[in-house]
């Protein structure tokens, strides 16, 4: 019972309630002779305990809690049971690229004859498309979604927390693919689910993911006051990754409101309590720079702009030299690089740095899928190929990006407004 009392606390991002239960329910399992409820206890554990930085105990949990039990398909399900919690220690330690195997051994597992479980399998892809999300292999991921919302539907389950955790998660990698009008609608269904009519019942996480949205598609103030709301709930819970994360989104909204000076305060803030907790090369500090590059772009500082994201992207590239995190974040930086150098009137490092930003956009997307992020890297790219004189590539480019914002941000954004009316100025001009 503890067990599932804590996983249940652990669902509702209350780490530290999940921490204190599934602590008693492992000292409670160590002198029993059941190795079912050990082997559960100590993988359980290893779940919640690599949610918090600085806890280093979870690949030994999980390594025993497999060890506990015994080569005897009576315990399989418990096998299930930790090849998936394996999977969330890998995701939560930035491991993702190692948390795909576990998933599959478990499905094996579920397909044998005499094991089958709809609910086991729901969960299994559901682990499966959250490992695909974080890894970036975003196409798979949401194919692994809709295969889960539909056994989601199946089961009847599709107005549960359950359903909400998978619409929270799916609106993530259609943001990270640069569709926050799909994104918008899968959180407001999160929320829905959630709130049961009253705000106070809806995770701070949910709230920061749909802010992300809400900026995205330029709805400023909805987004700050999700973002804020998230930030009060997570400094009240004494929640950390609520507090940093929400920080950071609010820095960039307060920069998109004009009001610079709270975005430095914010992204200050999150520089302060991420030093303490992680290494320098983290992909969190080339974010941080990041966002001082648009607050120096905010300012008119062009040139500290271009000194900043030039770091950015350095760190970046280190790591996804290493294999690490990076893939989804390096458009965003050439595309931003390549404005501050148009700005600056460099204009062939702006074209190279707009082409290289479409095409590692393009080969992240599947062949005709329209978003934001391909339409931005067109759009900077079609801007710099008019500085060149280039008025029929940059044409094409127009067109491009103002296909990408209608169906990614909707008919009436600022953006695709923009675009639209470049697409007019080139055309009258050729």
């Amino acid at each position: 019972m503890l067990i599932s009392v804590g996983r249940q606390y652990q669902s509702m991002d209350e780490d530290k309630s999940a921490r204190r239960v599934l602590d008693a329910a492992y000292r409670l399992s160590r002198p029993l002779r059941d190795p079912s409820t050990r082997s559960k206890a100590s993988c359980a554990l290893a779940s919640v305990l690599s949610r918090e930085s600085g806890e280093h105990r979870s690949n030994a949990l999980i390594q025993e809690g497999l060890e506990e039990l015994p080569a005897d398909p009576r315990f399989d399900l418990d096998r299930v049971f930790c090849l998936l919690r394996s999977s969330e220690v890998t995701r939560n330690q930035e491991s993702a690229r190692d948390a795909v195997g576990p998933i599959l051994a478990a499905q094996q597992l579920l397909r044998k004859p005499g094991f089958s479980s709809e609910l086991r399998e729901l969960h299994a892809y559901m682990d499966l498309a959250e490992s695909y999300r974080t890894m970036g292999r975003h196409r798979e991921a949401l194919s692994a979604f809709e295969q889960a919302s539909a056994k989601l539907e199946a089961l009847g389950r599709g107005d549960t927390q359950t359903a909400g955790t998978l619409f929270n998660n799916w609106g993530m990698s259609l943001l990270s693919l640069g569709r926050p009008l799909e994104a918008e609608k899968l959180f407001q269904r999160a929320i829905e689910i959630s709130s049961g009519g009253n705000q106070e019942g809806v995770s701070p996480m949910l709230l920061i993911n749909s802010a992300q949205a809400l900026r995205d598609l330029s709805r400023l103030s909805e987004a700050a006051r999700n973002a804020e709301s998230g930030f009060a709930r997570g400094k009240q819970a004494g929640d950390e990754v609520v507090v940093t994360q929400s920080l950071q989104l609010l820095a960039s909204i307060y920069c998109l409101q004009g009001d610079v000076k709270r975005a430095d305060a914010s992204i200050s803030e999150v520089e302060k309590r991420l030093s303490k907790v992680l290494p320098a090369g983290h992909i969190a500090f080339a974010s941080i720079a990041y966002q001082r590059a648009l607050n120096a772009q905010a300012r008119g500082n062009p040139e500290d702009a271009l000194n900043l994201v030039a770091r950015a992207i350095e760190m970046t590239d280190a790591l996804m030299k290493n294999g690490g995190q990076g893939s989804d974040f390096m458009p965003s930086l050439l595309v931003r690089q390549s404005e501050i150098e148009l700005q600056l009137h460099r204009t062939d490092a702006a074209a190279a740095d707009g082409a290289r930003a479409v095409e590692l956009v393009q080969k992240a997307s599947e062949p005709g899928a329209l978003s934001s992020r391909l339409g931005r890297a067109h759009l900077v790219l079609g801007r710099a190929l008019q500085a060149q004189g280039k008025h029929a590539e940059a044409h094409t480019a127009f067109q491009i990006t103002a296909e990408n914002f209608e169906k990614a941000l909707g008919a009436h954004h600022p953006d695709t407004i923009i675009a639209r009316q470049a697409l007019v100025s080139i055309a009258n001009n050729q």
